[in-house]
Order: C-alpha cells, then sequence, then structure tokens
C-alpha cells in the first residue's frame, strides 16, 4: 500500500519514534538528493530508491512499515513547513521518493492510486486509439520503444504532464497529449505534489498561529533541530539535540 498523505494519523506516538522515524525518512531523502546530484538515470534512481527504503524504512511486518511511512512524513512535514526553501526541499525529495514507489508498484495497486487521487482521465475509446495509433507509434520508435505500441491510452491536458511534453515522450493534439498506462506516474504525481505543496502551506500556518507557541517547551526545539541537522549538504550533526520527553500526540490540525 502507498499512502497518499492527504490526512494526518489521529494517534499518540512515542518521542523516541517521532525522532527515529524522522531520522530514517530523512536518510532516504539525503540519499534520493544525492543520487540526483550525481545525475543517475531513471533506472538507477529506481534501483536507489529500493534499496533505500529496504535498508531505513521497511519493518518485518508491513503494518509496522507503513505506520513508519505515514508518522515520519507527517513528521518531517512539521519540520519543512517553516520556510520556503524548507519546503522546496522537502517537496521536491518526497515527489521523487513517491515517483519512483509508484513505479514499483503493480499494476493494479497504480490504478487504484489513480482511483484515490480522483483523476477525471478514462481510457482513450478504441475509435479514438485506431485514429491516432500510427502516430502514437512514431512517438515510441522515437523514444527508443517498440513500434507496438500499447493499447491503454489517456488523453490529458498537456500542461498536466510537463516532464512527458519536455522530453518528447508523448503525442501531443489540439492541447492533448496522450499518455500510456505506462506513463500515468506522471499524471499521479502531479496531483501528489500539488497536494503536499498546499498541505505544506496549511502546516506553516497551523505552526506560525498555535503550535509553536504552545510547543515552545516541548515540541519546538526538536522541530528547530531537526530541520538545522538535516537540511543542506552537512548531515553529520544527526544527534546533535538530545531530548527526555515520553510522549508526543499527533495534531489533527496537521489534515488538509
Amino acid at each position: 500500500a502507498l499512502p497518499t498523505y492527504r490526512v494526518a494519523p489521529q494517534l499518540e506516538v512515542r518521542l523516541e519514534e517521532f525522532e527515529l522515524f524522522a531520522i530514517d525518512r530523512l536518510r532516504v531523502l539525503k540519499g534520493i538528493s544525492d543520487g540526483l546530484s550525481r545525475g543517475k538515470r531513471p533506472e538507477e534512481m529506481e534501483k536507489l530508491v529500493s534499496e533505500l527504503w529496504k535498508a531505513h524504512m521497511r519493518h518485518q511486518d508491513p503494518a509496522e512499515t507503513l505506520n513508519k511511512d505515514i508518522i515520519s512524513h507527517f513528521v518531517l512535514r512539521l519540520v519543512y513547513c517553516r520556510t520556503e526553501e524548507l519546503r522546496k526541499w522537502f517537496l521536491s525529495m518526497e515527489n521523487t521518493l513517491f515517483r519512483y514507489r509508484f513505479r514499483l508498484e503493480s499494476p493494479e495497486s497504480q490504478r487504484l492510486l489513480m482511483s484515490e487521487f480522483q483523476l477525471p482521465y478514462k481510457a482513450l475509446p478504441h475509435s479514438e486509439f485506431e485514429a491516432v495509433k500510427d502516430k502514437l507509434s512514431q512517438v515510441a520508435r522515437s523514444i527508443g520503444q517498440s513500434a507496438s505500441v500499447e493499447s491503454v491510452f489517456f488523453k490529458v491536458p498537456f500542461e498536466e504532464v510537463p516532464d512527458l511534453v519536455a522530453s518528447r515522450r508523448v503525442f501531443l493534439s489540439k492541447g492533448y497529449a496522450y499518455v500510456a498506462m505506462s506513463q500515468v506516474v506522471s499524471l499521479v504525481v502531479t496531483q501528489f505534489r500539488c497536494n503536499i505543496s498546499k498541505a505544506l502551506v496549511l502546516t506553516n500556518r497551523k505552526w506560525t498561529a498555535t503550535i509553536k507557541e504552545q510547543e515552545k517547551d516541548r515540541l519546538t526545539p526538536i522541530v528547530e533541530a531537526l530541520s538545522n541537522a538535516y537540511f543542506g549538504p552537512d548531515y553529520s550533526q544527526v544527534y546533535c539535540y538530545t531530548c527526555t520527553f515520553q510522549h508526543i500526540i499527533f495534531d489533527a490540525s496537521l489534515n488538509y
């Protein structure tokens, strides 16, 4: 199950897990950042993401893995919502992580995620597919794929798949892009990025208006230490802070 992080979990979390989960996820995001800076190819990034996730986030119990996944995301959302620079980095890394995790999902899981995002796209009717089939074949050959094209395509406004348009991986006609089933990750990731971007802004407002002051003697020092320790090229000060609190409860105000 690949969560979309639309709703914050309402549960009590031990502070030890609060910190450790955030640290482990940041190790994944830092690894992704390093991979991108080194110019790794998509297939290399896919392998890297899989290895990073297995090393730092996976648990023997799938339910525990999912729990850690969701908790760590919302912890870091709180940490990285506070400035535009922090939001930009976090959004970029989470977007990349989601993209490659989505690609590793089964086709059935991918279709379920499309439904969860409520994407308003339907498969291209057979008659329209036949009318543009030759054009689709030309695009496939131009990007080194087989001349035989997939049978399932979606017709979407071109501005919703800017990465595919920029890399000339789709056929364009009258303002629409014809997106193959194997390329729907671009549609889902665009929606995911939009949702997380809005959520970060809303979380920042909550943080500035209430949470920062209310938690100035407890949560605020931890949040600030996490962002200072992990944002940027120097990640050596992982354990530069200490804390003695026992538990922390997720604030439902992180929902959006």
